[in-house]
């Protein structure tokens, strides 16, 4: 019965947490980066080329900030818009919270927090302007901005996380179901010798 519950606990880390994580960040092949602020500014909008043929096509803001940054769902980090013809296709705000730092070059380096603005599915031919600005964040301090595109990234299925974070409750209560029937069937000490008469 171990093992059931850790299979099951496993199958849920990695349909739950792993698989949805490594499609979101991973998937596709990258198309490139274009930064649309570089301190002291201003935030400039940037014009990519896209093909139908690429989509899904997901959409990240790598922000650099200077000093240490603490994501909040009550503040907006950055807000980023994408239009093609005019016309909205994605509208985001960017708190980071769901992002986890990264030092690139050395690990004294400045911070690079990554957060998605969704992905554009389907796309058409033809320029999309991605515009990303300032949100309501006080206080913080950007170094720089990038827009990264990957293309034919793999849609998250919105069922296998529910699905796998189900498993590791099962697991985990099962496996503390399974500690707690041994202590309570486990023989009791034999009572100590008696010496003497």
């Amino acid at each position: 019965m171990r093992f059931i519950f850790l299979f099951l606990l496993v199958v849920g880390v990695v349909f739950g947490i792993g698989a949805p994580w490594f499609a979101l960040n991973f998937s596709g092949e990258e198309i490139g980066t274009w930064r649309v602020y570089d301190r002291p500014g201003p935030y400039k909008p940037v014009t990519v080329s896209l093909k139908a043929e690429d989509a899904p096509i997901r959409a990240f803001v790598d922000m650099q900030t200077i000093r240490n940054f603490i994501p909040t769902t009550s503040r907006t980090a950055l807000t980023a818009v994408v239009t093609h013809n005019g016309k909205d296709v994605l509208v985001e705000t960017l708190n980071y919270t769901g992002s986890k730092a990264t030092n690139r070059g050395s690990p004294q380096g400045q911070q690079i927090y990554r957060d998605d603005i969704g992905d554009i599915d389907p796309a058409e031919d033809g320029d999309y302007v991605f515009t990303v600005g300032p949100g309501d964040f006080d206080g913080l301090e950007v170094a720089h901005v990038d827009v990264v595109l990957r293309k034919n990234a793999k849609m998250v299925d919105r069922r296998i996380m529910p699905a796998g974070i189900g498993l590791i409750v099962i697991g985990i209560a099962g496996l503390l179901f399974l500690r707690r029937r041994r202590k309570a069937i486990a023989p009791a000490a034999p009572p100590p010798p008696k010496w003497g008469r």
